[in-house]
């Protein structure tokens, strides 16, 4: 029997509330973007934006193990008292996103267009989005170091310095926004503009941060570069970095999926169904801000290996967390009419996201399991078991529930693919708590596979 108080609610709030904040600026600059366009441009663009989105967020969420494979190696070293490992642990984290940011730079010119060909059908929309991405695909670089820099302030137990950075790049995207957008009227490419310029900012403040926020002794880290350290440990990290990899890979597949099957319902439907994914995501990155509180106590008390404790941090992580996607969940239930107001004044794109908005006004707090256990297992770094409860929640829900649907009807519908994405959300947090108990009972949350 687990001795389960007291609870660390103190410390768990004090990391989560900056990280909340934090996370629900994060989905502004789509909104942003979203917002200019439903009320300065039209339906094309819009669609143009979420399919051009869709490349960058690929890119984005592929590498994502930048930011959470470095919270948890961070947090783990931290916790064990090993700073120069910590560093050392960033430091190949830097190099790995600079060589992927470069490369997605050089691999753009081919792969943007062969990506568009397959999401939607010729015309200006597919033109329009893959303009977008190639100017959008500037930020790429600055972007995922920052990724890194924010996975080590989460790690060593800072979640503020993380909100300091996103709030910044939002601000100066939603100025730049309304100046390139609603302004100049250069529609979806002032909107890919103004991203850029405030991504590369944000790397600025970051790289900023970080050094000012540095201890003396990790500074003298840093300057060994060339230490014997940063040569080796790069299989122990591919390994962890390549679950997170393909577990991150299966999900976007389907959020992927979910834009493209949009797109052969019409520019309405895939216009109010960018709509309600921003919807999805402004609530889900306010979710995850218990995640990474979760992420960054249970990394420490791994690190420290203090099992209690570890799970003193999960339950005073999750509780809330489930709260908030309650409140989520009745935000809009009764406003949702003044969001999608907020994002477009298009008739048709409005009646089409009114239309459908039932079935996101229920992801939030069926969803809120699958959140906080990903923090949990980013953490503790069992990446193994995230990859096959992602497979298993797309192969054995996703694509069983939508095939059902249209055989039902007989015709792809929309509804049929909300409905999948929702029962999705909630098989990822059923097959992870299964998990959690599992290895509980095993006793082997310390003989973790990649530390």
């Amino acid at each position: 029997m687990i001795e389960l108080r007291p609870l660390p609610h103190r410390r768990a709030f004090a990391l989560a509330w900056p990280a909340i904040v934090g996370n629900v600026t994060v989905p502004l600059v789509g909104l942003v973007d979203t917002a200019m366009l439903g009320h300065f441009s039209d339906a094309t663009h819009i669609g143009a934006v979420a399919l051009g989105s869709t490349v960058l967020s690929a890119v984005m969420w592929l590498v994502g193990f930048l930011r959470t494979g470095t919270t948890s190696l961070v947090g783990r070293a931290l916790g064990a008292g090993q700073d120069d490992a910590a560093v050392t642990h960033a430091q190949r984290a830097a190099i790995l996103a600079v060589t992927l940011g470069g490369a997605a730079v050089l691999a753009q010119w081919v792969a943007i267009p062969a990506v568009m060909a397959v999401l939607a059908p010729a015309g200006d929309i597919r033109d329009l989005a893959v303009q977008y991405a190639w100017i959008r695909m500037a930020s790429v670089p600055a972007a995922l170091l920052t990724l890194v820099i924010s996975g080590w302030f989460v790690g060593s137990g800072d979640t503020r310095r993380p909100l300091a950075i996103v709030a910044t790049v939002n601000v100066v995207n939603l100025g730049l926004d309304i100046a390139f957008v609603g302004g100049l009227g250069w529609d979806s490419a002032g909107a890919a503009a103004a991203t850029v310029i405030a991504e590369w900012l944000g790397l600025a403040l970051a790289l900023v941060l970080w050094w000012r926020a540095a201890s003396s002794p990790v500074r003298a880290a840093v300057r060994r570069w060339r230490g014997r350290g940063l040569r080796t440990g790069w299989r122990r990290l591919a390994a962890m970095n390549g679950d997170l990899f393909v577990r991150t890979a299966i999900l976007y597949s389907v959020l992927t999926f979910v834009t493209a099957y949009g797109a052969r319902l019409g520019p309405d439907i895939l216009a109010a169904n960018a709509i309600l994914m921003q919807l999805m995501l402004l609530s889900s990155y306010g979710q995850d801000g218990y995640a990474h509180a979760a992420e960054a106590m249970v990394s420490r008390e791994i690190g420290r290996r203090d099992v209690p404790s570890f799970h003193r941090a999960v339950v005073a992580s999750a509780l809330p967390a489930v709260a908030i996607g309650a409140v989520f969940t009745v935000l809009y239930l009764v406003a949702s009419g003044p969001f999608i107001a907020v994002l477009t004044s298009i008739p048709s794109v409005t009646e089409a996201a009114d239309q459908y908005i039932g079935w996101v006004v229920w992801l939030p707090l069926a969803s809120s399991l699958a959140y906080l256990f990903d923090g949990v297992f980013l953490g503790s770094g069992r990446t193994r078991s995230m990859v096959t409860t992602m497979a298993a929640s797309a192969v054995l829900v996703f694509v069983p529930a939508l095939l059902a649907g249209i055989a039902w009807v007989g015709d792809p519908r929309n509804d049929d693919l909300w409905r999948a994405f929702l029962l999705f959300n909630v098989a990822r947090g059923v097959f992870l708590g299964i998990s959690y108990v599992r290895v509980t009972r095993q006793g082997a949350w310390l003989a973790t596979a990649h530390t």
